[in-house]
């Protein structure tokens, strides 16, 4: 069931919350020229943007040193991957006493309303642990430019999951639940985090309110890492998180997803062509694979099973 915005939020001086806007990059300088002056559209009027460089060697960080002067720049390894970078900036916006941290991919676009249309909601649904948009695919950026939605105009519903390309958390969540599980490295992460959410008994609210979305950013010079840590951490997902029985359920959903040549999705379904980019020989592989790392790994991944806080 949807529910309508009907306190939208407007600038408020010193008593707007502040917003810590987190974006981990690794080598995306080509994404971060258009997804900074995007960002730097918003109109609201206290956020602060923290780029969190995971190892680049692309000139990243220095291209946002020398052209957005107001980005905190922290500094990663680039050995804990993209939930990683996260739980750097999250660590940081926490520390800074933010009110809320919103993860922000660097290969997306916003609407200028963004923020104003998604923080009265936490206002609304205090029990609210995060707040998505409408992921809008590369193939389709003329939805994003042509949208009508404006601050009286979102809806929200309630969802068991959603987008990972940006959303808003209360700094309150992370304090009670923890941050990004870091063994996934990059792709599933944040589903364990919105699992972990739900557990906690925090609502997910999914909105109208679009995002552009390229896809892959991170990782767009090596396709077979996003499609090998798809397989592998969705089966490492259900291990954790669901038992023997949902890692059996995965392993044929996995089969089902990469291997069943009727399935049909549409091709510009991000995850659908995620596990559908070999063919289905070569996922059946991916799948035996995963099955040997996640036994490897069988021990750590128990012990994550337990929240850290």
């Amino acid at each position: 069931m949807e529910t309508i915005i009907d306190n939208p939020l407007t600038n408020c001086g010193s008593r707007s919350p502040s917003v810590y806007v987190v974006i981990p990059n690794k080598n995306g300088r080509s994404h971060l020229s258009y997804s900074l002056p995007s960002l730097f559209g918003t109109n609201y009027d206290n956020y602060r943007v923290v780029l969190v460089d995971d190892g680049s060697t692309d000139e990243s960080a220095g291209y946002v040193r020398r052209d957005y002067r107001d980005v905190t720049i922290l500094n990663n390894s680039g050995k804990t991957g993209f939930a990683g970078a996260v739980n750097t900036g999250i660590r940081h916006a926490l520390s800074s006493n933010a009110a809320y941290i919103a993860i922000f991919n660097s290969d997306i676009k916003v609407l200028p309303e963004w923020l104003n249309m998604i923080l009265p909601i936490f206002a609304r649904e205090q029990n609210a642990g995060l707040v998505g948009f409408a992921e809008i695919t590369k193939e389709r950026e003329e939805l994003f430019y042509n949208s009508t939605v404006n601050v009286t105009d979102v809806v929200y519903k309630n969802v068991p999951r959603l987008a990972g390309c940006l959303y808003i958390c209360p700094a309150a969540a992370f304090k009670r639940i923890g941050l990004f599980d870091e063994d996934y490295f990059m792709y599933g992460e944040d589903n364990d985090f919105f699992y972990r959410l739900k557990a906690a008994g925090f609502k997910l609210l999914e909105t109208n309110v679009p995002v552009w979305h390229y896809g892959e950013g991170s990782s767009q010079n090596n396709k077979l890492l996003p499609t090998w840590l798809a397989y592998r951490n969705a089966l490492r997902f259900s291990i954790k998180n669901e038992g023997l029985l949902g890692a059996l359920r995965m392993i044929l959903a996995l089969a089902n997803q990469g291997c069943n040549p009727f399935l049909r999705q549409p091709a510009d379904h991000p995850v659908f062509r995620r596990m559908r980019r070999y063919n289905p020989v070569f996922n059946i592989l991916l799948i035996l694979g995963s099955c040997v790392w996640n036994l490897r790994h069988l021990g750590s991944t128990l012990k994550s099973r337990v929240v850290r806080i």
